[in-house]
């Protein structure tokens, strides 16, 4: 499992306390579990990592998904033979016709973006904050004092526990990249 994009300190620092014994115990799996959706949305790892993928040449160039690219290490054609390549950033130009495929390994992520880790920071601490009767399935609570009644209801979501807002959401599509590739998995 990859490392997560944020840390407890991060979360303490969302929720403007330290975190509670109980917090304490949950809050590294909901920082793995949020880091695992947010990498979903937005198809990136951002931490620092090594991907192998078969990928379309189009136009003498193919584009690396992950980024930043930090090295390339490999880039063969389907029989195994090396194919010369340059790259620029996250592309790479290559000398084959558009019908050919190449497999591609390389090195790529760093530092977490600021807004990332906050994002996923977010995301736990609003996991813990969610009451547990409403974790076991509760749709509302109701607190009454003298003549004073407070109905609070809680949405699907927060019976999902880590989530992503429409917010948070979009950022984390911010980061797909808009044109479309072939990606053929390897083993």
């Amino acid at each position: 499992m990859s490392d997560p994009l944020a840390g407890s300190d991060d979360v303490a620092h969302v929720l403007k306390r330290d975190l509670e014994d109980s917090e304490v115990l949950a809050v590294e799996d909901l920082l793995l579990k949020a880091s695992q959706v947010f990498r979903i949305v937005s198809k990136q790892h951002f931490t620092e990592g090594t991907s192998t993928v078969r990928l379309k040449v189009n136009g003498g160039r193919v584009r690396l998904d992950q980024r930043p690219v930090t090295a390339v290490t490999a880039v063969v054609d389907d029989d195994g033979d090396d194919v010369t390549y340059t790259r620029t950033g996250s592309w790479l130009r290559v000398d084959l016709d558009s019908s050919r495929f190449v497999t591609v390994t390389y090195t790529h992520g760093g530092d977490v973006p600021d807004e990332v880790r906050v994002t996923v920071a977010e995301m736990v601490a609003r996991a813990l904050s969610i009451p547990e009767d409403v974790k076991a399935g509760a749709r509302s609570m109701t607190d009454t004092a003298g003549p004073v009644t407070q109905i609070t209801s809680y949405g699907d979501s927060a019976q999902r526990g880590v989530g992503l807002t429409p917010d948070e959401r979009e950022l984390a599509q911010s980061y797909l990249w808009p044109g479309g590739q072939v990606i053929v998995q390897t083993p």
